[in-house]
């Protein structure tokens, strides 16, 4: 074997080039998942540094959302006007200025438009990154790459409630927040190394770039038919937003927007946001426990069945983690609603300050680690993984641009509005309400979602042509009836 056969690998895509795509889409996610699990812990010294008042508090920590909600329509266009590469150095740039303006803010307004900063940066990443990997991964790793993306999400939260409980007091959380800055430095380092997509160079017409650019990740004897693959899908030029929204692509962008609402609808966020009560009525009676709680019930199981997801999202497909990963949310939700029913004043007050759980403390604890495993190894990657590979090249920054924005606008309403949503159904009803929402995706899935595991992208926009096609045919036949 030659030199330049073992460092591919039996004819295979030279392993640094895949290295480094895997690089980007662990950074991308690892942006918002560090951020997302040191912010936790660090908000009680947040309020004592500058004496701020809850709602204050809330600004700082939720400002991230509407920031990446922003950078998630800007990703798009940046994407197709300055290519994959350029969005990935303008999400590092505006990720490590907001990390390091908050890690020195003298006031709590500094902080606020540093959080709306880095969210910039977060959104951006979540859009290009994912995107860049999915046209240049080979379509037998692709699902299980995409899946990266949510695991370096979790693991980084993950990350971050260690740090969390490592570092409890004082001005610690000045340098845990800081610390994120080498997360965006490291996006702008590796994104130097590699080239831009194909669908980047060929949609700008340097043919030239987008093979070399396919050799960098694609087996040589593939080359060619990929190039032309790609050629073709962008034969038609780049889309205006009519087309985007044309009846053509109407169907794969209903299913982008829907998977990106169900990820977020179906109560992972409630979970989460309301860990801490959760955690003392199943006998977690100290804020020191019920962080520990949360950094392993939440946030080791999280990234363990996210790992699920990485292993079997191309060897199973999409459709049977969805749709088994939903129906176990479902059931999960109404294991926890029935226990929060079955905690009566006595017995929650009991939970939370006595010295042993009560026996729906233990069902509502065990009913949330199901959510959350459940949750990671289904719609929580797959989610990121289908929005990325189901739209034709010359929309694709466009369309995902907007269901990311989806995923970000929906969980910054179930955070704003989650206390209102308990004071008006109450405990056991709101996730009786979120399993409601699982069953729905579920349904969703299954009317909507085709496979599409080991199909390159150009297969997939053919399928979508011929989908149509057939339903134009069918109109056709029962008008002239």
């Amino acid at each position: 074997m030659t030199a330049s056969g073992a460092k591919r690998g039996r004819g295979g895509p030279p392993r640094r080039n895949l290295i480094a795509v895997l690089a980007i889409v662990a950074l991308s996610g690892a942006l918002f998942g560090y951020d997302q699990g040191v912010i936790s812990g660090a908000l009680r010294d947040i309020r004592q540094t500058f004496d701020a008042d809850t709602f204050a508090v809330e600004v700082a920590a939720s400002w991230v959302t509407p920031g990446a909600l922003v950078g998630a329509l800007l990703g798009g266009h940046l994407a197709d006007r300055v290519g994959r590469r350029g969005a990935l150095w303008v999400a590092a740039a505006a990720f490590a200025v907001g990390t390091i303006v908050q890690a020195f803010a003298p006031v709590i307004g500094v902080m606020f438009g540093a959080r709306l900063i880095l969210g910039l940066g977060i959104g951006v990443a979540s859009v290009a990154g994912p995107m860049y990997a999915a046209e240049a991964a080979p379509e037998r790793i692709r699902g299980s790459l995409l899946a990266l993306y949510q695991f370096s999400t979790t693991f980084a939260i993950f990350i971050g409630y260690l740090a969390d409980e490592l570092f409890e007091a004082g001005s610690s959380w000045r340098y845990l927040l800081g610390a994120a800055a080498l997360l965006g430095v490291a996006l702008a380092l590796v994104t130097t190394v590699i080239p831009d997509s194909a669908v980047w160079y060929v949609g700008r017409g340097d043919r030239r770039r987008a093979e070399a650019s396919l050799r960098a990740t694609v087996p040589p004897e593939k080359v060619p038919q990929r190039l032309h693959a790609v050629q073709e899908s962008l034969a038609a030029g780049k889309a205006g937003w009519r087309e985007v929204l044309s009846h053509e692509w109407r169907r794969p962008l209903v299913l982008g927007v829907g998977l990106a609402l169900f990820q977020q609808l179906t109560g992972i966020n409630g979970i989460i946001y309301y860990a801490d009560e959760i955690f003392s009525a199943a006998g977690f009676h100290t804020p020191q426990a019920q962080l520990a709680a949360t950094t392993w019930a939440i946030g080791a199981v999280d990234s363990l069945f996210t790992l699920v997801a990485v292993a079997f999202l191309d060897r199973l497909g999409r459709r049977p983690l969805l749709l088994v990963g939903l129906l176990g949310m479902a059931v999960s939700l109404v294991v926890v609603s029935v226990s929060f029913a079955k905690m009566d004043p006595g017995a929650q007050a009991t939970g939370a300050t006595g010295h042993h759980p009560t026996d729906a403390g233990i069902f509502l604890l065990v009913g949330v680690v199901m959510f959350v495993a459940f949750y990671a190894m289904s719609i929580g990657p797959a989610a990121w993984t289908v929005i990325n590979e189901i739209f034709p090249g010359r929309i694709r920054g466009r369309c995902v641009a907007v269901a990311s924005a989806t995923h970000w606008g929906t969980e910054y309403l179930v955070t704003q509005f989650f206390l209102s949503m308990l004071d008006a159904l109450g405990r056991s009803g709101v996730f009786a309400l979120f399993a409601g929402t699982c069953v729905l995706g579920f349904l969703f899935i299954w009317r909507y979602l085709p496979e599409t595991r080991g199909r390159t992208l150009e297969e997939i926009q053919q399928m979508w042509q011929n989908d149509a096609r057939v339903r134009r045919s069918h109109r056709a036949g029962a008008g002239s009836r």
